[in-house]
């Protein structure tokens, strides 16, 4: 073994000793700190026992027990057994070789020597092996001994005795008295409670618990145990002392109020006093205040609000409430409504936030909470949810004064928060036809207020519906309520019936009797007011003064005139709507519409300003009784009934004249189109696999629809033989007898099955019709020409006359300018004028009679006529009187009249010109591209036909003399027709493309190819080149027909441009609009302080102010 392990060897038993040494130290540390507290316990615990110390001495001593173990600890163990440990200062090997040179006294101080030594040699290099070579020679001596054996633990039971000792007087007493400890030991440890002297008897509380809320009593129950106990008990609190309520010997109670801090108490008697009691009073949590913010949806577009202490709410359903709540002691706050309950989130210190939708009405509180307290006061409100209510909707519906397809709609649509749509909505089924459309048009109106009116025209014309349909139609309006979603309200479906052809007939013949009926109680009425007029202007000639009868009489007159006035007032209104719905109702012929202005405007003529102005001068006169200016109005009054009764006579026969020609022309419309259904019908019947009963049902329907059109006929025969003047119409018996006579054949072939039969009768049968209408129209358009010819002339004539009667009252006129009164000539001069009055008269019984068949006249002629007369009758009664100056004024008066007469005349007999030369100088009205279309496709049909007679008749030989008689018949037929098309055409290039602009096509063109048809038939060729020709002539008047309907069509919408509304529409709209002015008037009159309830009840109550 080498110096330096020795060395260390002899280190590591020197460690060895310093670790025994303070492991001996600590052991005789723990007996002496067992002395000192079993010690220290045993004197404490005796002396407390014995003496019963007060809580001040308890305490100290107390604590100058757990004083004194710490420090002994600290002295006496806590050292050693650190550096035992090794933790903190120990003994340095130097000091422990000393101990052990001490203990050893062989070793003396060779440990010491040795580890000097060592020092040296690690400070000395130059002798550091001699140094290291003695240090292992002293190692080598000192192996031998054991260092630890210088300490002997068994020592330490020596100092046993002084910890045994007290222990066992411990284990003493405690065997003997364990009271005395544990009393003594108790009362120590709860050093800071007052422990009372055994009394002999004891105070025992009766309460589960001392522990109540903040601000609650306590009722203190006491009961007392012993043989000796005192008469009365009382309670000490603070500086306070209180004599308990005795119920009994040994039962005590006293109340404790309004306890706002934990109160300390005990109970005393007869000199003995309890322990020391403590009420806990639990801090009560409150609710001190709170926020609402009110969050209203969206849809309302209402300002949110915040409210302070508000509980009790009236909000709009689908309102979130927002809820801070500032609390005091509280843990948790609990938020119940309609009995649910939840807990609040909280925010921060002493605040919770609650968050909720209210949909319906609701009842809530809040409890705030603690671990010490389960239950609080509350305090319950309500919310009140003012539900989005359902819109309401009211509609008056008006039908046009004067259209039948024309409705107007004022309506009024209410809600509590506004609109989200307001609709019109109909439905159409077609007549004969199960499927439904159905439709909806958005109707203008104010979505945004509370409540708005609404006008919506309907107009049927513009909705696709025909005759016989029927239409259902409602309004629905929908609220903008975001909460639930759109509620609607709509009115009550109503359904309307559009009456069909035949109705809408019957209802135009209706209106057209109605006002004939009406004219003739006018005429009559005209007439009774004329004669009275006449009697009472010859009753009051002979009064100087108006009595009171005679009074009465002339204003019950002028109330009749006012009737006639209202009649004929009534008589224009329903002229106005029977023409307006005959135009709505089907198309009609330029002529027909001229002739229904011109009635109009007489109907419209009948009464002018001067009629109106001799009421109100009558009136104004009888109420100053002025007799003889009350006469002459009188006599202005019979003259202007007369004229009028004159007047109303004339347009009630021009009324019926226009009534024949509208039902002529809608008959021969009927029975074109009439034919065209069963050409189309025999077209069916040819092909193979038809429908028999279809077949067989249409045909009898065409049937019916002839016997229809048959009856139309008989009943314009009776109307033409009961007019005045008989129009140039036959009736066509034989011809419509054959006609029934083929539609009866085709019926029984089609029940026979014979289909190739039957639709040939069916085609010969359209052809009869097509060609009985176009006979009857020329023989209509030949008559009416004819008779405007007459017409003319007459009016022609007349017109001389009235000339010639002018000049001559021209003359007289000057010839009585220079004639003295008293020449024996101015009787011859009177004469003349007589005889100037009665050719007049001749005049006026004729115009009379020609203004009843010629609308052309204006109605103003017949007043010009009784100015005339009456002028002439003064100038006669003047010249009788020999008052030149006043005759001559009058004289001038009805030359005046006479040539204004004449103008009247001439201007009517101008446009009766221009409409005769218009219709083609009496050759009947010019017929349209497409009639002409139609004709040539029947002719090209026949040419076709013809050319496979030929191809046959050549197949077979030359045939018969009596076939070959035919076929030339049949095309010198053809060449006519062909002649008579191109005519018509060339008729209409010289009226329609006289401007140039050519919008019909080169028609000229067309009509040279017809010509060389023409040339080919009377040479009876028909080859491939001419049936080509035909196709084209027949493909440029199709293209000509669309042509001239897109002509009419911008026409038509370019004359309707501003009228397609109807003639009520301004009048209905113009209602509306001051209804609703007077409505918005009374909206401004409400303060816009009041809230919605108030805001309703006002608005209802104008509602009912403007129905009344």
């Amino acid at each position: 073994m080498t110096p330096t392990d020795n060395y260390e060897l002899l280190l590591g038993k020197i460690n060895t000793f310093i670790r025994k040494y303070y492991f001996n130290n600590f052991l005789r540390g723990l007996i002496f700190l067992g002395a000192g507290l079993f010690t220290a316990y045993v004197v404490i615990a005796l002396g407390e026992y014995f003496g019963n110390f007060s809580i001040l001495l308890r305490t100290i001593l107390f604590y100058f027990f757990i004083l004194l173990n710490t420090v002994l600890i600290c002295w006496l163990v806590l050292p050693s057994l650190l550096a035992w440990l090794k933790v903190g200062k120990t003994l340095s090997h130097d000091e422990a070789a000393e101990i052990i040179g001490r203990h050893f006294q062989h070793v003396n101080d060779k440990l010491l020597n040795t580890l000097q030594l060592k020092k040296l040699a690690a400070a000395d290099e130059s002798h550091r092996a001699l140094i290291e070579a003695s240090i292992d020679q002293k190692v080598e001596a000192l192996k031998p001994v054991s260092f630890p054996s210088a300490i002997n633990l068994k020592e330490n039971t020596r100092y046993l005795k002084w910890a045994l000792g007290p222990l066992g007087v411990i284990v003493i007493i405690a065997l003997a008295a364990p009271s005395v400890l544990t009393e003594s030991t108790k009362r120590l440890i709860r050093h800071d409670e007052y422990f009372v002297p055994a009394a002999p008897f004891k105070f025992v509380v009766q309460n589960k618990n001392l522990s109540v809320v903040q601000g609650d009593d306590l009722k203190l129950d006491l009961k007392l145990e012993g043989d000796k106990l005192p008469a009365d008990i009382y309670v000490e609190t603070g500086n306070n002392t209180f004599k308990l309520d005795k119920e009994s010997t040994s039962r005590f109670h006293y109340q404790f109020s309004n306890l706002q801090q934990n109160t300390k108490f005990k109970l005393s008697g007869n000199g003995f006093s309890s322990a020391v009691y403590e009420i806990k009073v639990n801090r009560k949590p409150a609710l001190l205040h709170f926020d609402v913010d009110l969050v209203y949806p969206a849809y309302l577009h209402k300002k949110n609000e915040n409210l302070l202490n508000v509980g009790d709410l009236t909000i709009p359903e689908g309102t979130v409430v927002n809820w801070r709540l500032h609390t005091q002691y509280a843990e948790a706050l609990q938020f119940d409504i309609n009995g649910q309950s939840r807990k609040a989130v909280p925010s921060k210190e002493n605040e919770f936030v609650v968050k909720e939708r209210i949909l319906k009405n609701a009842v809530y509180k809040f409890l705030p909470l603690n671990s010490a307290v389960s239950h609080c006061d509350s305090v319950a409100y309500r919310i009140n949810v003012i539900a989005d209510e359902a819109p309401s909707i009211s509609v008056e519906e008006k039908p046009d004064s004067v259209s039948m397809k024309a409705f107007y709609f004022n309506g009024k649509i209410q809600d509590d928060h506004g609109f989200s749509s307001l609709t019109f909505h109909y439905t159409i089924d077609a007549n004969g036809n199960n499927k439904s459309r159905d439709f909806s048009k958005k109707v203008n109106a104010d979505l945004a207020g509370a409540q708005a009116g609404f006008f919506y025209f309907w107009n049927l014309k513009d909705m696709g519906i025909n005759p016989g349909d029927r239409v259902s139609y409602y309004f629905e309006v929908a609220d903008n309520d975001g909460v639930n979603g759109a509620k609607t309200a709509r009115t009550t479906k109503r359904t309307l019936n559009v009456p069909d052809s035949r109705e809408i007939e019957q209802q135009l013949n209706a209106g057209s009797k109605a006002i004939k009926d009406k004219m003739q109680s006018a005429i009559k009425l005209a007439g009774q007011v004329e004669r009275e007029a006449q009697k009472l202007n010859q009753t009051l000639l002979n009064k100087n003064t108006l009595s009171f009868d005679e009074k009465k009489q002339v204003e019950d007159l002028m109330q009749k005139r006012k009737d006639l006035e209202d009649l004929v007032k009534d008589i224009q209104a329903d002229n106005k709507k029977n023409l307006y719905n005959r135009q709505e109702s089907r198309q009609q012929s330029e002529e027909i519409l001229a002739k229904q202005k011109q009635i109009e405007d007489l109907f419209n003529n009948v009464l002018d300003q001067k009629t109106k102005e001799l009421l109100q001068n009558l009136q104004k006169l009888l109420n100053d009784q002025q007799k003889d200016a009350t006469r002459d109005e009188l006599s202005k009054m019979q003259m202007d009934n007369k004229s009028l009764k004159k007047e109303l006579d004339r347009v009630l026969e021009l009324y019926k004249k226009l009534e024949f020609e509208q039902k002529l022309n809608q008959n021969l419309d009927q029975l074109n189109k009439l034919a065209d259904e069963q050409q189309k019908l025999a077209e069916q019947t040819q092909k193979k696999g038809a429908d028999q009963q279809s077949l067989q049902q249409q045909q009898d329907k065409l049937k019916q629809d002839f016997q229809e059109i048959k009856k139309n006929f008989d009943d314009l025969k009776k109307a033409n033989e009961q007019a005045e003047r008989k129009a140039d119409y036959q009736n066509p018996e034989k011809e419509t007898q054959d006609i029934e006579k083929q539609m009866e054949q085709s019926a029984g072939d089609l029940q026979k099955k014979n289909n190739q039969q039957a639709a040939k009768s069916q085609q010969q049968a359209a052809k009869q019709m097509k060609q009985l209408a176009a006979k009857m129209q020329k023989d209509n358009d030949e008559g009416e020409s004819k008779e405007n010819a007459i017409d003319a002339q007459q009016l022609r004539e007349l017109l001389k006359s009235l000339v010639n009667s002018s000049f001559n009252q021209e003359k007289l006129m000057q010839t009585l300018k220079g004639t003295n009164p008293t020449d024996p000539q101015y009787v011859t001069l009177s004469q003349q004028q007589k005889d100037i009055r009665d050719n007049l008269k001749t005049a006026e019984d004729s115009l009379y009679a020609i203004s009843r068949r010629i609308p052309q006249i204006q109605s103003t002629v017949n007043k010009e006529i009784a100015s005339i007369n009456d002028h002439i009758d003064q100038a006669l009664a003047q010249l009788g009187d020999r008052h030149t100056l006043e005759a001559n004024r009058n004289q001038q008066y009805a030359m005046t009249s006479m040539n204004n007469l004449a103008l009247m005349l001439s201007e009517a007999l101008a446009q009766m010109q221009k409409m005769m030369n218009k219709g083609g100088s009496g050759k009947g009205k010019q017929q349209s591209i497409s009639q002409l279309a139609k004709m040539q496709q029947q002719l090209n049909q026949n040419m076709q036909k013809a050319r496979e007679q030929m191809q046959q008749q050549g197949n077979q030989g030359q045939g018969k003399q009596g076939s070959q008689g035919n076929m030339s018949e049949q095309f010198a037929k053809m060449a006519r027709q062909q002649q008579m098309i191109r005519q018509a055409l060339q008729q209409i290039d010289r009226n329609e493309n006289k401007d140039g602009t050519g919008v019909l096509g080169n028609l000229d063109k067309i009509s040279k190819e017809m010509e060389q048809t023409e040339r080919d038939l009377v040479n009876r060729k028909i080859t491939d080149d001419a049936i080509k020709r035909q196709q084209q002539i027949q493909s440029r008047l199709l293209e000509a027909e669309k042509a001239e309907q897109e002509r009419e069509q911008d026409e038509q919408r370019q004359s309707n441009a501003g009228k397609d509304l109807p003639p009520g529409y301004v009048k209905a709209l113009q209602g509306y609009q001051q209804q609703k002015a007077k409505q918005t008037e009374q909206i401004r009159t409400v303060s816009p302080a009041l809230n919605l309830y108030y805001k309703q009840k006002i608005k209802s109550y104008f509602d009912q102010l403007n129905a009344k």
